[in-house]
C-alpha cells in the first residue's frame, strides 16, 4: 500500500511485468547462436595431386593431367626363352602377343614442343594384350629412380614449382624444397639430355615388382627399356633447331625402313635392396633378366583420338606379376584414374 501510495499504481504495475518478464527470461533459454559450417574435409590426395596439374598447366579436355603430349604405336612383343624362368605371366612364355606404345612429354600442355628446355621427362607405356583378352601394362619413364617416395611429397613439389617466380625471394619455395628432401635435389641435379628420337632414349620402371615363375619361386624387380638403336642424344642448341615433333616424327620415319626395336629388360633386386621407395636407386651391378622384345611396327593413324580413349596404369598386372609395396604404385593408378575419368567425360 506503501508503495502504491507513494509511486503510484502506475509503477507499481511497471515493476510486476519486468518482475514476471525476468523471470520468464531466465526460465527460457536463449536462442542459440549460428556456428559458422565446418569447412568440407580436404579431396583425396589422387584428386589433389591432378587438380595441382591442372592448376600449373590449364585444363585441357580430352588431354591427361601430366604427360599430355603422346603418340600411339603398334606393334607386338616377343618373349625371350629366359622370361618364364623369372615369371609364370601368360605374356612372358612361348607366344608373340601385339602390343600399343604410347611415347609421351612429361608436363600437361598437350601442344609442349619436344624441344622445351623445362619438361624433359619422357614416358614409354606399353599395354600386352594376353591371350585370354585382357590386357597388362608397364608405365615407365626416362629416369632411373623417382624424385620422392610418397604422394604427400609429390604435391608439396608440384606446388613448390608452382610458387616458385624469377622475383622470388630467397632461399624459393622449390629451393627450400629440394633442401630438405635429398632425393629430389639428386633428381633435379642429374642432366637430362634431349633424346634425337624416342627411339633413342632408354625408359625406367621406377617401381619393383614381384615376380613369380612357375615353381612358385619370387623375385623382386624394375623394368628397364633398352633401345635397340642405342641411347643418342642432342645438346639443347642441336634439340631448339628441330620442329616441335621431332621426337615422334623421327620414329615414323624410321618406321618405313623397318622396325623400331627396345628390348624388355628387368633389374633384379639383390639382398638388401629397398623395394619399397622410388628415390632408391640400384646399383648397375645388380643381375638383370631379358624378358623380351617390344616390336614396334607402326603408327597410329587415329592417335590423337585413340590415345584419350586408353589407359595405362602399373597396378595392370597379371598372374604371375605383383606390385611390390611401394606407396607410388597405386598412387599413380589411382591419379591416371582420376585424370582419364575427366578426360572421357569432357
Amino acid at each position: 500500500m506503501r508503495l502504491q501510495t507513494r509511486f503510484g499504481k502506475g509503477l507499481c504495475v511497471l515493476l510486476l511485468a519486468t518482475a514476471a518478464a525476468c523471470t520468464n527470461s531466465a526460465q527460457t533459454p536463449p536462442a542459440p547462436v549460428a556456428q559458422a559450417p565446418a569447412p568440407p574435409p580436404p579431396a583425396p590426395l589422387p584428386v589433389r595431386i591432378v587438380d595441382q596439374f591442372n592448376t600449373m598447366f590449364g585444363v585441357h579436355p580430352g588431354f591427361r593431367a601430366n604427360h599430355a603430349k603422346g603418340a600411339l604405336f603398334e606393334g607386338t612383343f616377343t618373349p625371350a626363352p629366359t622370361a618364364k624362368s623369372l615369371s609364370k605371366a601368360a605374356h612372358l612364355q612361348k607366344v608373340a602377343v601385339p602390343i600399343t606404345v604410347r611415347f609421351s612429354n612429361g608436363g600437361g600442355l598437350p601442344d609442349m614442343p619436344d624441344n622445351h628446355p623445362s619438361y624433359r621427362t619422357r614416358g614409354m607405356a606399353v599395354k600386352f594384350k594376353l591371350p585370354n583378352g585382357k590386357y597388362t601394362d608397364i608405365v615407365c619413364i626416362s629416369t632411373n629412380g623417382f624424385p620422392v617416395s610418397n604422394g604427400e611429397d609429390f604435391l608439396l613439389l608440384l606446388k613448390a614449382i608452382a610458387a616458385t617466380t624469377p622475383d622470388s625471394p630467397k632461399p624459393t619455395p622449390i629451393e627450400a624444397f629440394l633442401g630438405s628432401h635429398p632425393a629430389a635435389a639428386k633428381a633435379v641435379a642429374t642432366p637430362q639430355p634431349i633424346p634425337k628420337s624416342y627411339a633413342t632414349e632408354a625408359f625406367f620402371g621406377v617401381d619393383a615388382f614381384k615376380f613369380t615363375n612357375a615353381a612358385g619361386e619370387s623375385q623382386f624387380g624394375r623394368y628397364h627399356l633398352v633401345p635397340e638403336a642405342g641411347e643418342h642424344y642432342l645438346s639443347d642448341e642441336a634439340a631448339a633447331k628441330l620442329p616441335p615433333n621431332f621426337l615422334s616424327d623421327d620414329v615414323k620415319a624410321r618406321l618405313k625402313k623397318g622396325p623400331v626395336k627396345f628390348k624388355l629388360m628387368v633389374q633384379l633386386a639383390k639382398p638388401g635392396d629397398t623395394i619399397n621407395d622410388a628415390t632408391a636407386v640400384w646399383p648397375d651391378s645388380n643381375p638383370t633378366v631379358k624378358l623380351g622384345t617390344i616390336t614396334i611396327t607402326k603408327a597410329d593413324p587415329d592417335s590423337l583420338a585413340d590415345e584419350k580413349k586408353l589407359l595405362f596404369v602399373p597396378t595392370a598386372v597379371t598372374d604371375g606379376i605383383a606390385p611390390s609395396d611401394d606407396p607410388i604404385i597405386p598412387l599413380r593408378a589411382q591419379a591416371y584414374g582420376v585424370s582419364f575419368a575427366r578426360r572421357v567425360n569432357k
